[in-house]
């Protein structure tokens, strides 16, 4: 079982990706949430991840809130793809749930405390811009030795992105951020746009969800619902038939690394031209013996099992209602053994 923390920008698919590590009981155990500006501003993204917390039976696992601005630019959100409160049509200030309490500490103090207190032990999972990833990271410059892994949605290798035409939108957001992450020397598996687009969610399946849903209903299940109808109806006006499942894929991998082929590569961040900012700078010349090889400094996701990954995540939002059951029973049964 791994010891992670999340940290997020409660959006859409962070919502998604929450409930996917929730019903993941037998494989991570959930030290925190943190919280960053990204896809709605920081006390949106705060209110969503307490409550979505909440909703799914894990109103215990304490939430730290982070950056409110990019390190050195401004907060670009995305009211388009994520509702003006970040989930679709509903605003969480409406939901009847318990919150999940909010630390004293700063996400970057929550995240540098977690990894102190466990060396080796804590995976960082980011699916937001990296703004509190690299602030812990210059606050405590032992931090990337001391996470286990950091798991990254972010980038896009040998694709378009989705926020420039050659730009991912959390590294878009914050490449300064992006930067200096990468370049840190922690253990990095990144998740990028190559292999998360290609997990997704069309209108067909999307139905079928819903009436696998009938036959088990729940208030998780009702959400993921709604909020995943507003997704895919924001990517169908722009011409796409499905949309993807980026936050859910990176959890996902983090819980199942055999559902992924990964490759070595040598990775920098664009910044110095707002036009190239956040391009993902893959070193793929062949090596000669002109130059010494550039050691790589993540691991990326390369190929996954799309089929398998695509039902798993959907399992999660029709059986997810019962994740706290689960881990509930779970912890009864362990009870009785001893």
């Amino acid at each position: 079982m791994k010891d992670i923390i999340l940290d997020v920008d409660t959006g859409i698919d962070d919502a998604l990706a929450l409930m996917v590590a929730a019903w993941r009981a037998d494989d991570f155990r959930i030290l925190g949430a943190t919280t960053v500006a990204g896809n709605v501003d920081l006390s949106t993204a705060t209110d969503n991840t307490r409550a979505v917390l909440g909703l799914i039976g894990r109103a215990d696992v304490p939430v730290a809130a982070g950056a409110v601005r990019p390190l050195i630019r401004p907060l670009h959100i995305a009211p388009a793809f994520h509702g003006e409160r970040g989930m679709g049509d509903l605003d969480v200030a409406d939901w009847d749930v318990p919150r999940a309490p909010l630390a004293e500490a700063s996400a970057a103090e929550f995240i540098a405390r977690a990894a102190r207190e466990r060396p080796g032990a804590v995976t960082l999972i980011a699916t937001g811009p990296l703004t509190n990833v690299a602030l812990a990271l210059a606050m405590d410059r032992s931090l990337a030795g001391r996470l286990a892994e950091i798991v990254i949605m972010g980038g896009a290798l040998s694709v378009p992105g989705n926020a420039s035409p050659i730009a991912e939108a959390n590294f878009h957001n914050d490449p300064e951020a992006a930067r200096i992450v990468l370049a840190s020397g922690a253990r990095i598996l990144l998740v990028p746009l190559d292999v998360t687009e290609q997990v997704a969610i069309d209108r067909s399946r999307l139905d079928a969800l819903r009436a696998a849903v009938a036959q088990r209903p729940s208030a998780t299940a009702d959400v993921a619902l709604s909020i995943l109808d507003f997704y895919l109806n924001a990517y169908e006006q722009y011409g796409r038939v499905a949309c993807a499942l980026h936050d859910p894929l990176a959890v996902l991998l983090a819980a199942r690394p055999d559902l992924t082929e990964t490759a070595e590569h040598a990775v920098e961040i664009a910044t110095a031209d707002p036009s190239t900012a956040g391009l993902c700078i893959v070193d793929r010349r062949p090596l000669t013996t002109l130059r010494p090889p550039t050691p790589p400094n993540v691991r990326s996701s390369a190929k996954v099992d799309v089929e398998a990954c695509r039902e798993l995540i959907i399992e999660t939002f029709w059986m997810g209602g019962d994740a706290h059951h689960r881990g509930t029973e779970d912890t009864e049964h362990e009870a009785r053994d001893e």
